[in-house]
């Protein structure tokens, strides 16, 4: 091949390769969300957009539960579709908020804002920031709504700090009866109505604490996952960092520690978007080859580990920046346990036997989280005083090797009373949700309360929960 056709033929490469890098907003604030995808996220479930109603006030929604209450009909709410349990699908009415949004600053209390429930976590963060102010905690995804994420217990990262709807200090929902509720931390009924999983109504307004904007110091170490392991304690309790959570690899034995922590310091900026372009779509051709060649994963993630993770970082940026992840990771499947602070270790070597023993092509990384307790009736933190070790499993294979790969985590660490998070992969019964969350009755009591016929019920919830109906 002659030099004129080799340059030829490298052009249309280098310019293949920048239009995806310019064209494809894999960072999240470049990132435009629909009301509804016709499919979630990871493309396991599919929903009917014929049914979709998207009300741009409280009075609309008020309006579509009337009409489920009369008619008989079933409503759940959807955002993003960023979740991998099937808690928001139903045959009936679904609804979308993502028309009703709106950040209000006219709060009697200026560490206090009140949002439309439709809100993303990506526009309160802007809208904070205009301010001068900032959310307190984030989760590592921006796309989800602040109801989505308040209703199924999503947390950051940070011992000190509770899950998200711990922030909450009002709520305000439209009853299985289309009756208006509001609830105001005090209240001896708000703490069921923190985490409700959308079984007490369609929420329509949330005040949540924030504070003054703030920068944060991002410090990005690599280790072995041994050491990580052996001074996970230590580490996450380390009071110089707010902030703090592991990436884990098993099969090579690699760990990325973050350590992050508020400071005076100049802004710095993002990473290398070249960089962070080569890192999601280096994950994004190594899932795909390992989804199909499995006994490769092991090579290629340690590939992949040293052209996104090779070197140690630091960065310091806006709040929000370095707690949302830079860019979103590609399609997966996802599941999350939740232990005690205190079994965080035997958990995490719960989790490393399953990977290593079980020889599960884990194709992408393992992210260790930590959170406050908190006295939330169905939050994964609710009791648990001295916090909890949230481990997410992530995973792109073969629906039959997710399912032997989630269900042999969560058999391992059914011994240390391990919670689920409500939005992913989810496989708790009646029976152990009575032991996990001792409130449960209670629990029912008030939804038969709030929605007396049921129309907040799918047969997710019907199997899962074994709730009583109208």
């Amino acid at each position: 091949m002659g030099c004129g056709k080799k340059c030829f033929y490298c052009a249309i490469v280098v310019a293949v390769v920048a239009w995806i890098f310019n064209a494809y907003p894999w960072q999240w604030w470049k990132r435009e969300y629909n009301i509804v995808p016709p499919v979630s996220y990871d493309g396991r479930i599919r929903f009917d957009l014929d049914n979709l109603q998207t009300p741009c006030s409280e009075d609309e929604i008020q309006t579509i539960v009337e009409k489920a209450y009369n008619e008989n009909q079933r409503i759940r709410v959807v955002a993003d579709g960023h979740s991998w349990s099937l808690i928001a699908q139903t045959q009936d009415i679904m609804v979308s908020l993502a028309n009703y949004t709106g950040v209000d600053f006219k709060n009697q209390n200026p560490n206090e804002v009140t949002v439309n429930a439709g809100t993303s976590l990506r526009n309160i963060s802007l809208e904070l920031d205009k301010n001068n102010l900032a959310m307190i905690q984030l989760g590592s995804v921006a796309g989800q709504s602040i109801a989505g994420a308040i209703s199924t217990g999503t947390h950051g990262t940070g011992l000190t700090i509770g899950n998200i709807a711990s922030l909450v200090t009002k709520l305000r929902f439209i009853s299985g009866t289309g009756q208006i509720v509001e609830l105001a931390k005090g209240d001896e009924r708000f703490e069921a109505a923190q985490v409700n999983i959308g079984l007490f109504g369609v929420l329509s307004k949330v005040t949540i604490k924030v504070k003054p904007k703030f920068n944060l110091k991002e410090t990005r170490t690599r280790h072995k996952l041994d050491w990580c392991i052996e001074n996970l304690s230590k580490l996450a309790s380390d009071s110089d960092y707010v902030y703090v959570k592991f990436w884990v690899e098993f099969q090579n034995n690699f760990c990325i520690l973050f350590q992050t922590g508020e400071t005076t310091d100049n802004i710095t900026g993002a990473p290398s978007d070249i960089l962070s372009f080569l890192t999601y779509y280096a994950f994004a051709v190594v899932t795909k080859i390992t989804y199909v060649i499995p006994s490769k994963t092991k090579f290629l993630m340690l590939l992949v580990n040293w052209i996104g993770f090779g070197f140690n970082t630091v960065r310091v940026d806006n709040s929000y920046l370095i707690l949302n992840d830079y860019f979103e990771l590609p399609v997966h499947q996802e599941g999350e346990i939740l232990v005690d602070f205190k079994d965080s270790v035997e958990a995490l070597e719960a989790v490393r036997d399953v990977v290593i023993e079980g020889n599960f092509p884990v194709n992408y990384i393992t992210e260790v989280r930590f959170v406050a307790g908190d006295e939330i009736w169905l939050s994964p933190s609710y009791n648990m005083p001295s916090g909890i070790c949230a481990i997410t499993l992530t995973i792109y294979a073969p629906s039959e090797t997710v399912e032997r790969y989630f269900t042999a985590v969560y058999d391992a660490t059914k011994k240390l009373n391990a919670r689920f998070h409500w939005g992913k992969h989810f496989y708790a019964k009646r029976d152990e949700l009575n032991l996990l969350y001792p409130k449960m009755a209670d629990f029912e009591e008030l939804r038969l309360e709030y929605d007396p016929k049921g129309i907040f019920i799918n047969d997710f919830i019907r199997d899962t929960f074994k709730f009583k109906e109208d």
